[in-house]
């Protein structure tokens, strides 16, 4: 009379443990799920290969004002129209052309004005006016920023380099007139892009030319920042 009674009570405890091992598993599965939608990166463009905002087949314009703080006697501020075609997220070649007129003198220039008036201090150097530079581009890197599950900001990173011609007024072997003239110049340089909207990006250059003027060599620095607009895909 027990055995129909105590199997009965086997029964429920076994149907008991079965629904519990299931609304764990459950339970477990769910809560997996929620902790893999907040902590994982498995899915993050930066990280699988995809990105978000890409610049393949798109041209960018970007307009650049900078700043020259090697130069002797002139601190240079020069401002550059880039056009640049992304032939791919990675590669590129652009097209820039810079105006140089836009200076003031340097500490040592007025010094040398006020102190030693019998110098020509207007023939001591190049004064450069423009370039052209065409050059190759190579950004290799993609990422993004984020706080918690927001995302911050995206941005890639490259180096460039190319040739080009610089405009400059330059003084004689002898320092007793100077002449316009053209000489040729390379440009190495490496610029990041951050990216606010998907055709709108902060740019930020560091680049280094260098041309042997009438008398030297010269390396001129320039540090700049631009906005970049990126057209549609063509």
């Amino acid at each position: 009379m027990n055995d129909p009674i105590l199997s009965k009570l086997a029964a429920l405890l076994l149907t008991a443990c079965l629904l519990c091992t299931g609304a764990s598993a459950a339970l477990a599965d769910q809560l997996d799920d929620d902790l893999d939608t907040q902590w994982t990166t498995r899915d993050l463009p930066a990280l699988d290969g995809t990105t978000v905002i890409s610049a393949a087949r798109r041209f960018e314009l970007a307009l650049n004002i900078g700043y020259v703080p090697t130069d002797d006697y002139y601190n240079y501020f020069p401002i550059s129209l880039d056009v640049h075609c992304r032939i791919t997220d990675m590669w590129g070649v652009m097209l820039r052309g810079s105006m140089l007129m836009l200076h003031s003198d340097t500490t040592l220039r007025r010094f040398m004005d006020d102190h030693q008036s019998s110098i020509q201090t207007s023939l001591l150097a190049d004064e450069q006016l423009g370039d052209v530079t065409a050059m190759a581009t190579f950004h290799p890197v993609y990422g993004k920023a984020t706080l918690e599950t927001a995302n911050l900001l995206r941005f890639d990173w490259g180096i460039f380099a190319g040739l080009g011609a610089v405009i400059a007024r330059s003084p004689n072997s002898a320092h007793s007139e100077t002449s316009v003239a053209a000489y040729a110049e390379g440009i190495f340089g490496t610029d990041m892009h951050i990216f606010f909207l998907d055709w709108l990006a902060l740019r930020l250059e560091a680049s280094l030319r260098f041309y042997k003027g009438s008398t030297q060599w010269y390396v001129p620095c320039t540090l700049s920042v631009g906005v970049s607009f990126l057209l549609p895909e063509f």
